[in-house]
């Protein structure tokens, strides 16, 4: 990886949607206010998921209001319509892309010379039709719903491509989860899964990748390359960390060692002639 394409210097994993500081009054809050809240959280029955889902939720009613107020927003969206040829990271989280155009909901505070727009992505991306030249997400598709991914975000994705655009996802590897977990079982398993393990059980391991750190949904290869196909793109390739034919993507994949080793990596595009 170009170290100069990221933007900041931070832990590479870490860096990825673990956002310190944002928009929502939650995480403005003092610790004693967040304390009392979980507190009233448990008090009224609800669990930790639940109450996590409801900030979120409540988070993105005042994010929209604030798209569909703010002028500084809706004079971004007129210029992104306006520009072609556009390089589009979504679901950025911390890890901001220079020369693109970073998406998500929670991203980290303005940044010097680098493009971010914040909005909820959950209802479409505010680019104009073919307007978009490449594409790049990186652990962010397992944190929506899985009828979000099929029926907003792919077919979203596939609008706003150019004919010929291209896409590279990466996304929590689930056929790796479940090889490891046989393999655990006559102590085959590889050392980079040993040391992420910790005092974890294999089982524990698969439930958080599926269902853990806002996960939905965990994908393969299979499953993938059937909702690219469904929503419209072609040549749907699996690729292995760093290997790409695309300049575009050149050296976006995260240096780090459990997050290769986990992830899978494809990479799409749409037709030459989009009809």
């Amino acid at each position: 990886m170009k170290t100069s394409e990221i933007v900041g210097d931070r832990e590479p994993t870490a860096a990825l949607h673990q956002v310190q500081k944002s928009w929502s009054p939650y995480s403005r809050a003092s610790a004693a206010t967040r304390s009392r809240l979980r507190s009233i959280w448990a008090y009224l029955g609800f669990n930790h998921d639940v109450a996590s889902k409801l900030r979120y939720e409540m988070d993105m009613v005042l994010l929209r209001i604030r798209c569909k107020l703010s002028p500084a927003y809706k004079n971004q969206v007129r210029d992104l319509a306006g520009r072609h040829d556009l390089l589009v990271h979504l679901g950025c989280g911390n890890a901001l892309l220079s020369g693109w155009v970073n998406l998500d909901c929670y991203p980290p505070p303005q940044t010097a010379d680098v493009e971010i727009m914040t909005l909820d992505l959950r209802r479409g991306l505010p680019l104009a039709t073919g307007s978009v030249a490449a594409l790049f997400s990186e652990h962010f598709l397992e944190h929506l719903p899985f009828e979000t991914v099929r029926l907003v975000i792919l077919p979203e994705i596939r609008r706003v491509l150019q004919a010929g655009g291209k896409l590279r996802i990466g996304v929590p590897n689930g056929e790796y989860f479940i090889d490891q977990y046989l393999a655990y079982r006559v102590s085959a398993h590889d050392s980079v899964y040993e040391q992420q393990r910790n005092d974890k059980t294999p089982m524990i391991m698969l439930n958080e990748i599926a269902h853990g750190h806002g996960h939905y949904f965990v994908y393969d290869f299979e499953t993938m390359a059937r909702l690219l196909t469904g929503a419209g793109f072609v040549s749907v390739r699996r690729c292995a960390p760093y290997e790409t034919s695309v300049e575009h993507f050149i050296g976006k994949d995260r240096v780090d060692a459990w997050r290769n080793a986990m992830t899978l990596y494809i990479e799409a595009e749409t037709p030459s002639s989009l009809g």
